[in-house]
């Protein structure tokens, strides 16, 4: 948030609230300070970023942010990255592991017509917590703000685990997701601030195959526990791996801490920005989960958040290109055509993948008739075949230092895999669809991480954070409205084809849960036509989601530039973080040594007082 000028100093300077200095004895050893203090007292980094620009509305006044890239050696990045996964699979796990737990949910808190805002406010809290975290990090540092959001994630997930009510339950999910979307976007820019743009590829490779195995164990372990143990487990499995996380992230992540008072570094936060996207965000999200199952779109209650939302979303736009000194989302980052375009395609790369995620494990239960488990196995080539693609993908991408080949060729295989998709029915064969899956995963994986790669070779450093956190906001938003869609798309082909077949109550069951269809003791022919009336409502979905993808060809080809992956500082980097690794390691042994010799000096103190005390006692 743009502030004011306060005594001598300017926005830039964090002292504390007495002008005290709060350089710590860690910064003093970052080789990047040495010979700077006489010419920056304030201790601030030599590379530090300056945002803020004039404009017709004044001039913004500069905001200092400090470089926080630290290009560690591969052994120290494999430990990082273990602790890094295991967050990313905790958060990732509880996007879609109480999708097959809903129903009992609904059935032990007997609140079955809000057990759906179990998933939603998981999904509001953390699609809205997106593009914030990433600013909160530039300012607070990436350690302090993971660990945050870590310890919330954690309590969020303990207090599920223990609800008495579904509204416990819902408000407690709401609080877990503002934990598990900071951990999404956190792990993402730290994997980005201690590997270079070129070697980045494969850790972003493997960071999809944990978003992969993450998605498709959700359905089976969620459908596991609800049938083998009990529901409270969806919550009490993350409390032992994100304890793990914490611990790793705690005493193996060596991430420089970002210099400067707290007085100074909030005062830095966008206030303005963070509120406004919350007021967008959350009524525009809850009126399209509200739309085509709770209300219909023309409905009031769906056009008037949705009507709102948009304004204030206006309003946002207005104020974070115009006002504000360090926006969450600097808004000259959409005049690079590169950068716009890898968001656009990443918003229809949201679109389609939950459209598919939720849709088709619904395609096996609805029409297939198969269980919540068997469901979840039968989607595995899918997420299998996307896990290896992903790692390949960021391999090649490493290797070649080129990864506009990898979005090209992935979006028009995964288009070809949806347009397959689109033609399955009620008696397709488990080969068939087990061949679409494997095309529609491989395309797929092509391009998950790739286009982070992507969006961050043509950011400068100084953006990296926020343009990461923006990408995984626009992805989950994408979803969102995937969802909504597609909802309306199968409920209106389950009405028209299923007018005058069933009976109203029995109607009403079937599409708020369409799994029910097999309980209702409806005859041979009506379930015929509730299985067939949903094949083509889910073969209209992939319809949907075929022209969302194929559209990201011509984008990719056209708009996209190659960027070269090397950095022509990386050497440097790397330089300065070593340094920096070695003095650690210095000031550690030279501690030891002090340490050390403090305690040889005292016991010979002791022994010495020993050996007269015993003369004495000797003499007497």
């Amino acid at each position: 948030m743009a502030t004011h000028e306060t005594g001598d100093y300017t926005e830039g300077e964090d002292r504390g609230p007495e002008g005290l200095d709060t350089h710590d004895e860690d910064q003093e050893d970052d080789p990047r300070d040495v010979g700077r203090n006489s010419e920056n007292p304030e201790g601030s980094d030599e590379e530090t970023n300056v945002e803020g620009k004039n404009s017709r509305w004044g001039k913004k006044k500069e905001v200092e942010l400090q470089d926080q890239t630290n290009l560690l050696p591969t052994k120290q990045v494999i430990f990082v990255f273990c602790g890094l996964t295991c967050a990313l699979f905790c958060s990732l796990l509880d996007q879609t592991i109480v999708t097959t737990a809903l129903p009992t949910l609904g059935q032990v808190f007997n609140r079955a017509d809000i057990s759906s805002w179990v998933g939603t406010a998981y999904l509001l809290t953390s699609t809205t917590a997106q593009p914030i975290y990433g600013r909160i990090s530039d300012i607070f540092g990436r350690k302090f703000t993971l660990l945050a959001c870590l310890f919330i994630f954690l309590m969020g997930s303990l207090a599920c685990s223990l609800a008495q009510t579904m509204i416990q339950l819902i408000v407690f999910r709401a609080i877990q997701g503002l934990g598990g979307g900071g951990i999404l976007t956190l792990s993402m820019i730290i994997i980005s601030d201690v590997v270079s743009l070129k070697e980045r590829g494969k850790y972003q490779g493997i960071t999809g195959m944990v978003v992969a195995c993450s998605n498709s164990l959700g359905p089976i372990l969620g459908g596991v526990f609800t049938e083998k143990v009990t529901w409270r487990w969806c919550f009490y499995i993350n409390l032992p791996i994100t304890s793990l996380a914490i611990l790793i992230i705690i005493f193996l992540l060596p991430l420089r801490r970002v210099r400067g008072s707290m007085w100074g570094k909030i005062k830095k936060l966008d206030f303005w920005g963070s509120l406004l996207t919350l007021a967008w965000a959350v009524p525009f999200l809850i009126a399209l989960s509200w739309a085509g199952t709770q209300y219909s779109w023309d409905s009031a209650p769906v056009l008037a958040p949705l009507l709102i939302g948009l304004a204030l979303l206006g309003v946002f736009i207005f104020v974070e290109a115009k006002l504000v000194s360090l926006p969450l989302v600097p808004m000259h980052i959409f005049n690079n055509r590169s950068t716009a375009a890898n968001y656009f395609t990443t918003f229809m790369n949201g679109i389609s993948f939950y459209a598919t995620l939720y849709y088709l494990p619904q395609y096996f239960q609805v029409v297939r008739g198969d269980s919540a488990i068997r469901s979840g196995v039968l989607t595995l080539p899918l997420m299998l075949v996307q896990t290896v693609s992903s790692f390949t993908s960021g391999i090649f991408v490493s290797r070649t230092g080129d990864y506009w080949w990898n979005l090209v060729i992935g979006f028009s295989i995964w288009t070809v895999g949806l347009g397959l998709l689109s033609s399955i029915n009620t008696d397709t064969s488990v080969a068939k669809l087990c061949g679409y899956q494997v095309i529609v995963g491989f395309g797929a994986g092509q391009t998950f991480q790739t286009s982070l790669v992507a969006i961050q070779a043509s950011v400068d450093r100084k953006d990296m954070a926020t343009a990461t956190g923006l990408r995984n906001f626009l992805r989950m938003l994408g979803g969102t409205i995937a969802l909504a869609a597609c909802t309306s798309i199968v409920n209106n082909s389950v009405k028209k084809n299923l007018q005058g077949v069933l009976e109203d109550a029995q109607y009403q069951t079937i599409l708020n849960d369409p799994t029910q269809a097999q309980s209702l003791g409806l005859s041979a022919s009506q379930i015929a036509a509730v299985t067939a009336a949903y094949a083509q409502g889910i073969r209209e979905v992939f319809w949907f989601c075929t022209p969302c993808i194929g559209i990201c060809v011509p984008v990719t080809a056209f708009l996209v530039k190659k960027i070269s992956l090397k950095r022509e500082d990386d050497a440097a980097k790397k330089a300065e973080s070593k340094a920096w690794v070695e003095s650690k390691k210095a000031k550690k042994k030279a501690r030891s040594n002090r340490l050390g010799s403090e305690d040889t000096a005292v016991a010979s103190e002791s022994e010495t007082k020993n050996k007269k005390s015993s003369e004495e006692s000797h003499f007497t």
